[in-house]
């Protein structure tokens, strides 16, 4: 799936690119380009959006190379002025047009997502969403198994281990398989216990406090129709827990200094270092937030636990770094030995500290001090 956009706007693009990842979306400012991309490229959109403003082209000049190619996908025209728009002119193809001044971003995104999820729904499924949990090991294989059962249900998820485990690229694998074309929002909730945490997850109305000059829409509104990863959710303090309750349960909320409710609809997928339910046991977390937090919880197994991947882990890497070397058997079975406090993120380290330190050697010599300085 993609969405092709062309504007000279970066305003204008940006609102989409805030909203859409940037696999799903391909952008253009010049006509000849966008046209050259639809009739070449593998990659075919679902949606086309043609705003009137463009560095060289116009839109009719786009409309009747189009029209000329028969060309079936939907557009969105963008215009300050439908009346300059040749209907008739146009009336072999798909179009929409919008007026550009005064646009409702949240309306037309609202219409995007159903009608690029109807589209999705038509297309084959996919066998196959790249995950990052590198390792065949028993554990990685049944980790992975758990994590894409579970996308699949309408149910919060919670993900338990160590630091350096693995938790976002697990709530990222996740939320890819749910919402393919959208953006995670992602939230360390560590930055939420500051003064401005409510402001900045919650928004804020226009005026709400000083220098509050204009409106913040929040970052649980751009979660909306996505998935919202709060990480390190242990750090929330308990008064914010209390905040959030109705939002879990009913997805309304208010912005501060704002009467009005809003609603906003998301997977919550939450990641933590310790134990939820110990923390619940030392009054840490409420008994209220945890239930609406935890329907599922997925224990992500330190390194420690499967080291027989640690050469997969490696070959990952160095494929990722783009090095030509590799370890040498010596160095995997050293690394092998050692227990990984700090997971794979420890082990990653590791490697590109012998791979500077190996610069002249033919392969990537690994030293009982290059682990243990860790």
């Amino acid at each position: 799936m993609s969405l092709f956009i062309i504007s000279s706007d970066w305003r204008f693009k940006e609102q989409f690119k805030h909203h859409f990842n940037q696999s799903f979306l391909h952008e253009f400012t010049i006509s000849h380009k966008l046209l050259e991309a639809l009739d070449t490229s593998s990659v075919k959109p679902e949606l086309v959006i043609i705003d009137e403003r463009m560095s060289k082209g116009t839109q009719r000049s786009i409309l009747e190379q189009l029209t000329y190619q028969k060309c079936k996908i939907p557009i969105l025209l963008f215009s300050s002025d439908e009346t300059q728009i040749d209907k008739q002119f146009c009336k072999n193809l798909i179009l929409h047009v919008v007026q550009r001044n005064g646009m409702d971003f949240d309306s037309l995104f609202s219409y995007l997502d159903r009608f690029l999820g109807e589209t999705e729904g038509r297309e084959p499924k996919k066998t196959y969403v790249p995950c990052g949990l590198i390792g065949n090991s028993n554990r990685m294989q049944n980790l992975r198994t758990d994590l894409y059962r579970y996308a699949k249900q309408n149910c919060s998820i919670h993900l338990y281990g160590e630091t350096g485990t693995g938790k976002e690229l697990a709530a990222t694998y996740i939320h890819r398989l749910s919402y393919p074309h959208r953006n995670m929002i992602s939230v360390n909730c560590s930055l939420l216990s500051s003064s401005l945490g409510n402001s900045m997850f919650f928004g804020h109305a226009k005026g709400a406090f000083t220098d509050g000059k204009t409106e913040l829409p929040g970052l649980v509104h751009e979660a909306n129709q996505s998935t919202l990863f709060l990480d390190e959710v242990e750090n929330l303090s308990l008064s914010f827990q209390a905040y959030m309750l109705r939002l879990l349960e009913n997805g309304q909320y208010r912005r501060l200094g704002d009467t009005q409710l809003h609603t906003s609809r998301f997977r919550l997928i939450t990641a933590s270092n310790e134990d939820l339910v110990s923390l619940m046991q030392a009054n840490r977390v409420r008994k209220d937030f945890f239930y609406r937090i935890n329907d599922v919880s997925i224990t992500l197994p330190p390194l420690r636990e499967h080291l027989e991947d640690i050469p997969q882990l490696c070959e990952h890497f160095l494929l990722r770094c783009k090095s030509k070397k590799q370890v040498d058997d010596k160095g995997l079975e050293l690394l092998k030995s050692y227990h990984w406090p700090g997971n794979v993120r420890q082990l990653f380290s590791t490697i590109r500290r012998c791979m500077i330190n190996s610069v002249e050697e033919p392969a990537i010599v690994v030293r009982h001090d290059d682990i243990y300085v860790s």
